[in-house]
């Protein structure tokens, strides 16, 4: 869907166009300031995503084997379509892991649980089941309580077509519902579809230049986005502490 069909994004779009006191436009419009938007909307949406491990944009999902290495580490993943930025894998953040294009590639994955009767499932989750002769990886597509193997299979999964592995893994995803996004979130979208929007809007390097430093800050003044960051950062529990090192280091 264009962002153009969308209120919330028009919404957005017209407040970045009204800091640089551009005409604004409307759904569906066709205005010259409307194609801009249009052409920068999703990558100053991505952008901002991207650049920090925001709360309201995490998601946990398993990523299923592609096939194993030849080199290097073990195993490869397909990341989850809508990832972003892989944060963690396996809810461990000591686990190694590198990104390779649209793989994840890592010496971890498990095998997924077998199928068994009387068992809730969920969607997302990988089962196996050997029912068809071998040994085979079916995705959950919707949410069940098993009773029938061969009927399950059919009508709630769908086959990855082989004996695979699965990855748990917790990702910044594409989040494209802006009226869900924390409003200070929302702010360094507006500040960074500004900015992307000033030159071909504006034509003038030094409005750019100011409006980067509203949202990036520099090495005199905290940019809006480190107050995002900083905002997003206080709302949790308690942090564990991963390692002893330096409590060590202090007996």
């Amino acid at each position: 869907m264009s962002m153009t069909e969308v209120a919330a994004n028009i919404a957005v779009a017209n407040q970045s166009l009204g800091l640089l006191g551009a005409k604004a436009i409307v759904l569906n419009g066709s205005t010259q300031n409307h194609t801009y938007c249009t052409t920068f909307f999703d990558d100053a949406r991505d952008e901002i995503l991207v650049a920090h491990k925001w709360n309201f944009a995490k998601k946990p999902a398993y990523a299923i084997q592609t096939t194993d290495r030849i080199f290097g580490y073990d195993n490869s993943f397909t990341k989850p379509t809508d990832c972003l930025r892989v944060l963690q894998i396996e809810q461990d953040p000591a686990s190694e892991f590198e990104v390779e294009g649209d793989l994840i590639i890592t010496d971890e994955g498990s095998t997924p649980s077998d199928w068994v009767t009387a068992t809730a499932y969920l969607a997302g989750e990988y089962i196996q089941s050997d029912s068809s002769g071998a040994t085979l990886t079916y995705l959950v597509d919707t949410a069940f309580t098993s009773s029938t193997e061969a009927t399950d299979l059919t009508s709630y999964c769908t086959s990855a077509g082989a004996d695979y592995e699965v990855l748990e893994v917790e990702y910044i995803y594409q989040h494209t519902t802006l009226g869900s996004w924390p409003i200070y979130v929302r702010q360094c979208l507006i500040l960074n579809l500004a900015r992307m929007l000033c030159s071909p809007i504006k034509q003038n390097e030094e409005v750019a230049h100011n409006l980067q430093g509203m949202l990036y800050g520099s090495s005199k003044t905290i940019g809006y986005l480190d107050v995002a960051r900083s905002t997003d950062a206080h709302e949790g529990g308690a942090i564990a502490i991963q390692t002893n090192t330096w409590i060590n280091a202090r007996s």
